[in-house]
This record gives structure tokens, C-alpha cells and sequence, in this order.
């Protein structure tokens, strides 16, 4: 199981360095495949700097492992240019189920803006589907 989900980290982070992500529109949507009914996620200002973050996913029937593998944060400069903030952080699976919904906590900074990038995968039967998702941006309060 170890050797799999290194497999699923090093599949994920080739992915990340090797395809150019485009952000999607102002709101969060969810998104499907033949392998999700849904993905997505959301950024939330809590306060004093924090931002929660809320990903949810459902498989089409039962997968093997489903969820996020991994996800980084980034913080939008005074030029308008994103740049990561975060390395790349693990994100969390589930085995044998059809849908998971994790959240996480960023202390960022009151007033800075940052956005979420992640990697979603579902695996079944042994084959694997991921999908690159961008949050939309959020300042921090």
C-alpha cells in the first residue's frame, strides 16, 4: 500500500511540474470525469490571517482510493504573479468508498491573497484518474 501511494505522490507530482494550470472562473465548481461525479474545493477567511480549506470529492460507484494527494498554497504579488507560499503538502485519502471531504487550516497573512492548488485522484480496479484543480482566490482577513 506504501509503494502505491508513493506511486500516486510521484504520478501527481509530474503532473504538477510538467502541465501549465489554468485558473478557473471566480467561483468554485465542481467538476467531473468518468472516474469523479464531482471534485472541488473551497477557501475560506476565517480570521487573523487563517484560511480554511474545504475539498470534497465523490466517485462514479465504489473506488479503491479516493481523494487529494497532494495540494500547495500560493500568495498573489503586488504585480498581479502567483507564487507558492507552501511546498507541496499531503493532502488526504480514503480506501473503499464513494465519496471524502477533508479540511485543512493556512495561517497566511490578514489582508494578503492567496489561492489553492491541488491534485485530486480516484482509483478503481487498478487504474488511476487525476485531476489538477485551482481555487479561486480569497484574501485573508
Amino acid at each position: 500500500m506504501k509503494k502505491f501511494i508513493a506511486m500516486i505522490l510521484a504520478v501527481s507530482m509530474l503532473l504538477c511540474s510538467s502541465v501549465a494550470f489554468a485558473a478557473l472562473p471566480e467561483t468554485d465548481g465542481t467538476q467531473a470525469s468518468n472516474y469523479f461525479s464531482s471534485y472541488g474545493m473551497a477557501v475560506t477567511a476565517i480570521g487573523s490571517g487563517r484560511l480554511q480549506l474545504s475539498f470534497t470529492c465523490s466517485a462514479v460507484g465504489l473506488a479503491d482510493q479516493l481523494g487529494v494527494a497532494n495540494y500547495w498554497v500560493q500568495k498573489k504579488d503586488s504585480s498581479g504573479n502567483w507564487y507558492d507560499v507552501t511546498g507541496v503538502l499531503s493532502g488526504s485519502t480514503k480506501t473503499n468508498t464513494t465519496s471524502h471531504s477533508f479540511s485543512k487550516i493556512f495561517y497566511g497573512v490578514a489582508g494578503e491573497t492567496y489561492r489553492v492548488k491541488c491534485v485530486f485522484v480516484c482509483v478503481k480496479g487498478g487504474s488511476m484518474e487525476s485531476k489538477s484543480y485551482t481555487s479561486i482566490k480569497k484574501t485573508a482577513t
